[in-house]
Parts: C-alpha cells; structure tokens; sequence
C-alpha cells in the first residue's frame, strides 16, 4: 500500500499528454467546462505533489476570454475525505490563510443554497474586502458553515502548502 503523505510521481508521458490536453484546449473556443477540469486536477495534482507548482501556467493558456463562470468538480461534497489536522489548534499561528484562498463552489453547493456567494464573482465564497478572509468566518477563526462547507475546503491539506507553513511539523507559519 502506497503511502498518501508521498504519492508517486507521474510518468514523463502523462505529463506529455496533459501539456498536449492544454494545447488542444486552447485552440477550441468552447471549452470553458473541460478547462475547468482540467484546471482542478493540475491544482490536485500539485497539491498532492505529483507536480510542481510551474505547472499551474499551463492552466493560464486555457483560460483566455471564455467563460467567467466557474463551478468545482466535487460530485458530494460530503463523501470527500478531510485531512485530519486540529485547525483550531493552528489558527492561532497560521491566521487561517487558507480562507484568504478563492474557493470555487460547485453544483452541489449552489443546489443546497447553504453557502453564500456574490453575483460579480459567481459561485465563489465571498471574501470581506479588508481582511481577504472567507466571510463564513467568525471572529475567533471558526467556519460558521463547517458542516456545508465546500468540497475544496474539505479536501485541502495545509501541511505541504508553502503558502501557508514553512515548517508544518515545527509550527513555524508563512
């Protein structure tokens, strides 16, 4: 059994095919859904570490003119695994920064009218424009939507993130 803290690394063809994938989308003007995917599962696969974060601009020749609407892939939110880290324990040193990240709804979320969004910036949560943070936060820090909280909130991992911890292990934050 592999072990998930150190997934394997992806073979130079499949690299090869998603650097092609990104080319044939870019050359077709009605894309936008397939650019989605395709952008989530880059971001999945650098969370995860089977690839380098250079890789998010091959998401960027995709993205072009087209469509402004964008929707996550999660099929149930409630069936994706959450990393078992005590945030509430970490807020204090980490100041939640990954609230301060743009999270994407999906047909689900929008379906179930439990979380908010804004008509400008459609099917994204909100975030106070002063602090950045996600406004489903309270003042302590805590998620008031934690049990309806999107797909991309459950399946984050802050642990390897160099945007949030330089030392996760040693509790030293961004």
């Amino acid at each position: 059994m592999s072990d998930p803290a150190s997934p394997p690394d992806l073979s130079p063809e499949l690299v090869a095919e998603l650097e092609q994938l990104t080319e044939s989308l870019a050359a077709r003007p009605d894309h936008a859904d397939l650019a989605r995917k395709l952008e989530w599962l880059i971001d999945a696969l650098i969370l995860r570490g089977q690839l380098p974060p250079t890789f998010r601009k091959l998401a960027t020749k995709i993205r072009g003119d087209r469509s402004t609407v964008r929707l996550a892939m999660f099929r149930d939110k409630y069936t994706v695994p959450s990393a078992d880290i005590d945030c509430a324990e970490r807020i204090p040193l980490c100041r939640a920064r990954c609230c301060t990240f743009d999270v994407t709804l999906s047909p689900q979320d929008v379906a179930e009218r439990k979380l908010p969004f804004e008509i400008d910036q459609p099917y994204m949560l909100p975030r106070d424009p002063d602090s950045r943070r996600c406004t489903c936060m309270d003042a302590s820090g805590a998620c008031t939507v934690y049990d309806h909280r999107p797909g991309a909130c459950r399946a984050y991992d802050c642990r390897a993130d160099d945007r949030v911890w330089i030392d996760f292990e040693a509790r030293i934050p961004r």
